[in-house]
């Protein structure tokens, strides 16, 4: 949908929901609706039916659980950094805000980086893969959460997880993966 960028309004989505086409997603995005029509609503439920149908789930139940788990650890992450309220959609003065963004990038995301890290070396069969020896939702969960940010976040969260030498391996690793390369690239522009 396109969107007034000041307003976030957008026609296109106020008439979505007035004809009911984002009903099973409470009037809400995001809706994936299938190749034989299925819509499918709320993002991780999106994000994990996609994983399994292109194979990023792992080859066991129990791989599944740690990609699971490891890609709800980087929920936890992003949920706390909204939590903290740096954002520039967050309540509070400029000078509130600046605080609590310097104690989350030089303190918070450190902190919970290096717990991430900690579950990530057990469940890696090799270097640069959370969970196993192959590419799976996890991984893309964590390159999201460290390289896929805010652009005006990156070197700070760069320098968070700059001693978390297996993420930092995750991250290298999923940058450097051919499709990945490619949606990059090929993308649209967001401000998100």
């Amino acid at each position: 949908y396109s969107f007034d960028p000041t307003t976030f309004k957008s026609a296109d989505f106020e008439n979505a929901k007035s004809s009911c086409d984002l009903k099973l997603n409470l009037n809400r995005a995001p809706l994936l609706v299938t190749s034989n029509g299925i819509a499918i609503g709320q993002s991780k439920a999106i994000e994990r039916y996609l994983s399994k149908k292109f194979g990023l789930m792992g080859e066991s139940l129990e791989e599944e659980a740690m990609i699971d788990c490891v890609a709800e650890h980087c929920r936890d992450v992003k949920d706390a950094a909204r939590f903290k309220g740096f954002s520039k959609f967050s309540k509070g003065t400029e000078e509130e805000k600046s605080t609590k963004r310097k104690e989350w990038f030089t303190q918070d995301l450190p902190t919970m980086l290096k717990k991430v890290e900690d579950a990530v070396q057990l469940t890696s069969k090799e270097k640069g893969f959370a969970v196993g020896n192959s590419l799976t939702y996890a991984d893309v969960a964590i390159w999201s959460m460290l390289q896929d940010c805010m652009e005006g976040d990156l070197e700070e969260t760069k320098e968070a997880y700059g001693t978390c030498e297996a993420l930092k391996a995750i991250v290298e690793n999923v940058s450097n993966h051919p499709k990945v390369a490619e949606w990059v690239e090929k993308r649209p522009v967001s401000m998100f």
